[in-house]
């Protein structure tokens, strides 16, 4: 009995395992590391990291109207000098990009697209910003402005996902946390110009200003002790103080917010050979 049911046994397992072992091989082939959240978990990604221009598109939809011209800067190449500054003006660009959109200004996109390039290169992930810089240009010359922000959308998770092969946790954090200031500014600017204190509540969303203070501070020592890191994580703090105080935002502290952020993108996209925080 014990043979018979030893020979049944292995009948099962000759069948079974081949198709074991084809559904792994099948699940690997179908894998994306991106979306693997044992894997994000392990470099500290999750919902808040590099998270998707869209949630910033959406964020920034609802404080419209949005002063698009006043607001809007000519892309230029940036002679920067480190993975650190690019990460940071990368997202800072990506910023931009909504920008564009939102103005629908067509001429501003050959440009932008060249300088995504140029700084995903920096970065060392130039290959995927590559093969959508053609689909930006040809959107723009089609008018399709929402086209284009789908666009901006799959080229900035092209990027988180080139991020996370190459293991590179600070940096993602770092594209994500420009992405975010830019992001502030103009929201803040938006506020600004047309004050209310209910659209001066929405700026009150303290749950992503908080994310990134923490992964700020798990920071290696010698990158968070650079004058760069240590000026944004201090102007942060002095933003977070504004968004938490008890009494309702007035239009003054909006501005000081505005001016905040627009300091730090002026300090992150300052030259090398120009910088005097670095």
């Amino acid at each position: 009995m014990i043979t018979g049911l030893l020979r049944l046994f292995y009948v099962k397992l000759l069948v079974v395992l081949p198709l074991a072992l084809a559904g792994m091989s099948k699940a690997e082939e179908n894998s994306d590391l991106s979306e693997d959240s044992h894997f994000r978990e392990e470099l500290g990604i999750n919902e808040y990291t590099t998270p998707s221009i869209g949630k910033l598109f959406d964020t920034l939809d609802s404080l419209k109207p949005i002063p698009a011209r006043e607001l809007s800067r000519p892309p230029r190449a940036l002679r920067l000098d480190n993975r650190v500054r690019f990460a940071l003006s990368f997202g800072i660009l990506i910023g931009d990009g909504f920008l564009a959109v939102v103005g629908e200004d067509a001429k501003v996109i050959p440009s932008l697209g060249r300088e995504l390039l140029r700084r995903a290169k920096g970065l060392g992930v130039q290959q995927p910003v590559n093969r959508h810089s053609k689909q930006l240009l040809d959107l723009a010359k089609q008018s399709d402005w929402n086209g284009l922000r789908k666009e901006l959308i799959v080229t900035q998770k092209d990027v988180e996902a080139a991020m996370l092969e190459l293991r590179d946790e600070e940096m993602a954090h770092l594209l994500s946390l420009g992405g975010w200031i830019r992001g502030l500014e103009i929201g803040a600017a938006s506020v600004a110009t047309d004050f209310s204190p209910e659209r001066a509540s929405n700026l009150r969303r303290l749950n992503l200003l908080d994310y990134y203070l923490q992964r700020l501070a798990t920071f290696s020592p010698s990158l968070k002790s650079t004058p760069l890191i240590s000026k944004i994580t201090s102007d942060l703090n002095d933003v977070r103080q504004k968004l938490a105080a008890d009494q309702p935002l007035s239009q003054a502290d909006v501005s000081a917010i505005q001016n905040i952020a627009h300091n730090l993108v002026t300090l992150i996209e300052e030259d090398a050979s120009t910088a005097s925080v670095r």
